[in-house]
């Protein structure tokens, strides 16, 4: 058993890429590699032998890595860059050098920032990683280090490291991250692993980035939501991913590459609502297949930001403003039926982020209540669900909302208009609720009232189909 170190340069997608890199020299050798995270590097178990990683690393450097692929395919890296970084025929590399465990010690202007005292050196370390960090704190033998500081810069900025490392970084771009363009932004996602990652995890990463590699997302999407809806792209994710955090680069081109935006991201929150239910991902899906549509709001990506709120940071205050933007960006501006948001992702959100309890969510008289306050939601009279949404417990202002929409819905009954009406002793027990838990019965009591009715209450009650 031998294991091979990355070089800890304090750049966490450099050391991750170089991490697969190495990995999948290994695979290829027919080994069945583990990478290990140690806090700023990794280490990459091999049951197998130096020389034939060398041999095998060779023989992929001279196949894949001389040839005009570069600098076509590979953002970060302009044509001037790629003609130092491709092999010629001359070249041979070592991967005994990965052998030792760097040295705790900060990067000296004078050596690369691999340490790794050999000839072969290009001089574009930016071109591999979308930044410098702001210090990346590694741990070993229970000491803190940091290595390397710096600020976000131009990826093509030139900084020394040898050609092995450039190499490895580059086959594991290719093999282990997504690549894909936002409008006109190329955008770089790879999977820092947490935990052990085994050789059959591995091939699984690097089989599922082909799945939206150089797929692009023709709309102008925030940067903030790339993570959420590139993940919604891949429901598969879910089980692949677990255990993983993600690095996102956004690049664009001005006189060569441009970082606009990088991110660190936990997605345990993502992958769980992902797959929870399909209806979650078509909720994504809906609001980004409105984007640019002129018979839609322009202004389509409120809700999902809202969205993002309350699943990434847990958001209770967002969960409403999701609703009521998500109901008016997906209905058509012309039309005679209203989008609503489906019950099954309303009902998740509800309990995964309100932490509302059970017995409120399923009350049936909040639930009757909640049929009520639709039928004005359908109608597109959101006043009365703006004045509940924004009430307050020390005030009136819930209880007196709800009786002057009950007084407009025995005047529209009346008019012989289809509306359900609750009873006194519903109305009653819904008090009651808010008097006991005022936050968590205004919340399920909107959300509810902004969803899908369930196939009970349309059978019941309204006998109205959903659109869907």
């Amino acid at each position: 058993m031998i294991t091979l170190y990355t070089p800890a340069t304090g750049f966490p997608d450099l050391e991750v890429k170089i991490a697969y890199g190495l990995a999948r020299v290994a695979i290829e050798a027919g080994y069945k590699p583990v990478i290990v995270p140690n806090g700023g590097f990794y280490g990459i178990k091999v049951n197998g032998e130096i020389a034939k990683l060398n041999n095998t690393f060779n023989i992929l450097a001279k196949r894949i890595l001389s040839s005009n692929y570069i600098p076509r395919y590979t953002p970060g890296i302009t044509g001037r860059s790629a003609n130092t970084i491709q092999v010629k025929d001359s070249e041979s590399f070592d991967i005994g050098i990965f052998s030792t465990i760097a040295e705790i010690a900060e990067h000296k202007k004078s050596e690369p920032f691999c340490r790794h005292n050999v000839k072969n050196k290009v001089s574009n370390v930016l071109g591999f990683t979308a930044s410098a960090t702001t210090g990346v704190l590694c741990k070993r033998d229970g000491l803190d280090i940091t290595f390397h500081q710096g600020q976000p810069r131009r990826p093509t900025e030139p900084r020394d490291i040898c050609k092995s490392c450039a190499l490895l970084a580059l086959l594991g771009m290719w093999y282990a991250s997504f690549i894909f363009s936002v409008a006109d932004k190329e955008v770089i996602v790879i999977p820092i692993p947490n935990q052990e990652l085994t050789g059959s995890k591995l091939q699984e990463i690097f089989a599922i980035q082909h799945q939206i590699r150089n797929k692009p997302f023709s709309q102008n999407i925030p940067q903030i939501l790339i993570p959420l809806v590139f993940l919604s792209k891949i429901p598969s994710s879910a089980d692949i991913l677990e255990g993983f955090d993600l690095f996102v680069a956004v690049l664009s081109r001005q006189q060569g590459y441009h970082v606009d935006g990088i991110y660190l991201i936990e997605i345990a929150n993502y992958l769980d609502f992902i797959s929870k239910t399909p209806y979650n991902i078509a909720t994504i899906e809906r609001v980004v297949n409105t984007f640019g549509n002129k018979n839609f709001s322009k202004d389509a990506y409120d809700s999902l930001i809202e969205l993002n709120n309350a699943l990434y940071y847990r958001a209770k205050d967002s969960l409403l403003k999701f609703a009521r933007l998500y109901v008016f960006e997906t209905t058509p501006k012309k039309g005679n039926w209203t989008n609503l948001l489906y019950l099954e992702t309303a009902n998740y959100l509800l309990r995964e982020v309100g932490m509302i309890p059970p017995n409120i969510i399923v009350n049936s008289a909040l639930q009757s209540l909640a049929r009520t306050l639709r039928y004005f939601i359908r109608e597109r009279k959101y006043g009365y669900a703006d004045d509940i949404r924004n009430a307050r417990k020390d005030s009136r202002d819930f209880e007196e909302t709800i009786a002057k929409m009950l007084r407009e819905s025995r005047l529209r009954l009346e008019q012989e208009e289809k509306i359900h009406l609750p009873t006194e002793d519903e109305i009653k027990e819904v008090f009651r609720l808010a008097n006991d838990d005022f936050e968590s019965t205004k919340l399920a009591f909107v959300m509810l009232a902004f969803s899908f009715p369930s196939k009970r209450e349309e059978q019941e009650a309204e006998g109205v189909e959903d659109e869907v």
